[in-house]
C-alpha cells in the first residue's frame, strides 16, 4: 500500500506540475507572434516586394517590427498593404503559385519512402535511416497488411547491387561516403527550405506564426519514428554470421561497423513476424495511417496559403522538395535491395534476409 500510495503521489505531483506549467505557458504562447518576417523574400520578387514595403507600407511594417506591439493583426496589416499596391497580374501569379505549392504534399507522398523502409534499414544502419527520415517532408502511407506482405515476400526476389569486387575494401567505403554525403545534403536542403518557407513567405491565415512550414516538415520525421516503433512490434530481426560474429553483435564496435558498412557488404539477417503485441501494433499502424493523411492535408493547407512567392520560385521549391525525397528514396532502394545478397558478399541466389513466423 505504501508503494501504491507513493506511485499515486508521484503521478499526482507530475499532473499538478503539468497543469501549472500549461497554465503559465499558454498565455505567453497566445500573445507571442513573429517579428522576423518581411525581411527577406524568395529571389524572383525580392526587390519588388521590398520596394513596395519601403514606398507604400512603412507604417504597417514598423508596427509589425515593434516588439512592444503584441497585436496579432499586425501581420495582416502588412499583407493587406502589399496586396493593395500589387498589380492584378501579380495577384494572378500568386494564385498560380499557391496551386503549385498546394500539390507538393501529395506529390511527395507518392515519391517519398515509407516508414517501413526506414524502419527496416534502422535495424542495421540507424544513423543513416535517421538522416533519410529527415530528408523528405512527405511519407508514403501504409496499412497493417504492408508489414505482413514485407515479411511474406522477404528475400523472394533477389536483386544484386554490389559495386566492384565482392571482397573490395574501397568499394563499400566509397559507397558509404556517397550515401552519407547525399543524405546530409538532402537533410540540409530540406531543413533550409523549411526555414525559407517559414521566414521568407507568409501564411495568410496565420501570419503571426512563422513556424507552420517547419512543423509540417518535422511531422514527417515524427511519422518515421512512430513507424519504427510499429516495426519493432511486428518485425524482429536476427543476424546470422560466422566466426562468432553473433557474440560481438551487441558491442559498440560492431554497431559502428554495421552503421558505416552498406548492407550489400554486411552479413545475412533473418526477418521474423511477431504477433505478441498485435493490439499495440494495430493501434500504432492505424494512428500512422491517419497521421500520414493529416500531415499531407496540413502541408497542403500551409503551402497553398503562402504568399509573396512567384510561379518560378514555387516551381523551384517543389523541385527541391522532390530532389530531397528522391535522393532518400534512391538510397533506401539500394540499401534494401542490398539485403537480398547472400552474406552481403558476392552474388548468389540465396536471399540476404528471409521470413520466419513465430
Amino acid at each position: 500500500m505504501a508503494v501504491y500510495g507513493g506511485k499515486q503521489g508521484h503521478l499526482g505531483y507530475l499532473l499538478t506540475a503539468t497543469i501549472i506549467l500549461c497554465y503559465c505557458i499558454t498565455p505567453t504562447v497566445a500573445i507571442t507572434r513573429s517579428y522576423t518576417q518581411y525581411e527577406h523574400f524568395f529571389p524572383a520578387w525580392e526587390h519588388l516586394i521590398q520596394d513596395q514595403l519601403r514606398d507604400n507600407c512603412t507604417k504597417q511594417l514598423n508596427d509589425y517590427r515593434n516588439r512592444s506591439n503584441t497585436d496579432q493583426g499586425a501581420g495582416y496589416n502588412v499583407i493587406g498593404c502589399v496586396l493593395e499596391t500589387m498589380p492584378e497580374y501579380r495577384k494572378a501569379e500568386l494564385a498560380s503559385a499557391a496551386v503549385i505549392l498546394g500539390f507538393a504534399p501529395t506529390v511527395l507522398q507518392l515519391l517519398s519512402a515509407s516508414y517501413l523502409d526506414t524502419a527496416v534499414l534502422a535495424y542495421r544502419r540507424p544513423g543513416l535511416a535517421f538522416l533519410l527520415s529527415m530528408s523528405s517532408s512527405g511519407v508514403r502511407p501504409l496499412t497493417a497488411t504492408d508489414y505482413d506482405d514485407f515479411i511474406a515476400t522477404a528475400g523472394t526476389d533477389p536483386f544484386h547491387t554490389n559495386f566492384g569486387k565482392s571482397q573490395s575494401v574501397w568499394a563499400p567505403t566509397i559507397v558509404s561516403i556517397l550515401e552519407y554525403t547525399i543524405a546530409s545534403g538532402a537533410v540540409a536542403n530540406n531543413a533550409y527550405l523549411a526555414y525559407q518557407l517559414s521566414v521568407w513567405a507568409v501564411c495568410t491565415f496565420s501570419p503571426q506564426q512563422d513556424y507552420l512550414p517547419a512543423m509540417w516538415t518535422a511531422a514527417a520525421l515524427v511519422i518515421h519514428l512512430v513507424g519504427y516503433l510499429a516495426a519493432r512490434l511486428r518485425i524482429s530481426v536476427e543476424g546470422r554470421g560466422g566466426s562468432g560474429e553473433n557474440n560481438n553483435r551487441g558491442t559498440l564496435w560492431h554497431r559502428l561497423l554495421a552503421e558505416l558498412t552498406p548492407t550489400p557488404w554486411q552479413t545475412r539477417f533473418e526477418v521474423k513476424k511477431n504477433d505478441r503485441h498485435n493490439g499495440w501494433f494495430l493501434a500504432l499502424v492505424s494512428a500512422l495511417y491517419i497521421g500520414d493523411a493529416l500531415q499531407a492535408f496540413f502541408g497542403t493547407l500551409i503551402l497553398s496559403s503562402l504568399v509573396f512567392i512567384s510561379v518560378r520560385d514555387s516551381a523551384i521549391i517543389v523541385i527541391r522538395l522532390m530532389a530531397s525525397a528522391l535522393s532518400a528514396r534512391g538510397i533506401l532502394i539500394y540499401e534494401l535491395a542490398g539485403l537480398n545478397t547472400e552474406e552481403g558478399r558476392g552474388l548468389s541466389e540465396k536471399p540476404h534476409y528471409s521470413a520466419v513466423e513465430t
